[in-house]
């Protein structure tokens, strides 16, 4: 019929190959490309992607051991530092000559009268350990104290006693070592003890001030005890990371005052 166009599904124009074939692709699709290494190309790459990745291995487990050694020498080091002076603290030797003979000059011994409070009873014990058994005290281990009835807390002393089989030395090379026993009696005028001595010491004396001051009163409380600069010492010492077994302290003989009456200048 005149006029009229014939329908063709195809366009009468010639199409290359390549054109016909991105015709048939969406807008977002894209044709495939094959990877065109050998197969020994990508074994090569394979094997030196393993070569990195175990050096990456070696070095991190190099670091773990450096990091393990570095906290071991920190936590659990050697028993051969000694702090050089502090409130409880002494010894000055670095070595462990079994021979050597040491001294504790310029170590200031423990503070155990406390000028800021009065106290029922000064000198109850005297001041020698002959004195203070003819009067009827007891020595305490727990800070080294003799002290009449009235002060001496039998319940904590029996806790710290129990806690753990404490060991005490005379030397900063661990020679001469003292039995609980030898030291208990009191006749010694300091005794060398670990690190862990005297964090229990000092969380036993927190206990020991409360029970003072919620059951037993205000007169059981001696002039070591009273101390605020000794509360203080503690509370810094308890958060100080050292070896446990340390021999880092030393235990002072006391013959302190006994019953506080009052502080003075409290504020």
């Amino acid at each position: 019929m005149a006029g009229r166009t014939e329908y063709s599904p195809i366009d009468r124009r010639s199409l290359s190959a390549d054109e016909a074939g991105q015709s048939l692709l969406s807008q977002d699709e894209k044709p495939f490309v094959f990877n065109n290494r050998s197969p020994a190309q990508r074994r090569y790459t394979a094997a030196i992607k393993a070569v990195l990745f175990l050096i990456l291995l070696v070095v991190h487990a190099g670091l773990i051991v450096l990091l393990a050694k570095w906290l071991a020498s920190s936590f659990l080091g050697a028993h051969a530092e000694y702090p050089a002076e502090g409130h409880d603290h002494g010894g000055t030797c670095l070595l462990r000559d079994e021979h050597t003979q040491y001294t504790f000059e310029g170590v200031i011994p423990a503070v155990y009268k406390d000028p800021d409070a009065e106290f029922l009873m000064k000198d109850p014990c005297g001041r020698t350990a002959a004195e203070a058994r003819a009067r009827g005290c007891r020595y305490g281990m727990l800070y080294g104290a003799w002290l009449p009835e009235a002060c001496y807390d039998e319940e904590t002393e029996e806790n710290f006693r129990k806690y753990t089989n404490w060991r005490f030395w005379l030397q900063p090379n661990r020679t001469q070592e003292l039995s609980y026993e030898e030291v208990a009696k009191g006749e010694h005028e300091y005794v060398l003890v670990e690190w862990q001595y005297h964090q229990r010491h000092c969380a036993e004396m927190g206990r020991r001030i409360f029970t003072a001051m919620s059951r037993r009163g205000l007169h059981t409380i001696d002039s070591y005890l009273s101390q605020w600069a000794h509360t203080d010492h503690c509370a810094h010492s308890v958060m100080e990371v050292r070896p446990t077994h340390e021999l880092g302290a030393i235990l002072w003989r006391k013959f302190p005052d006994c019953g506080v009456v009052r502080w003075k200048n409290a504020k």
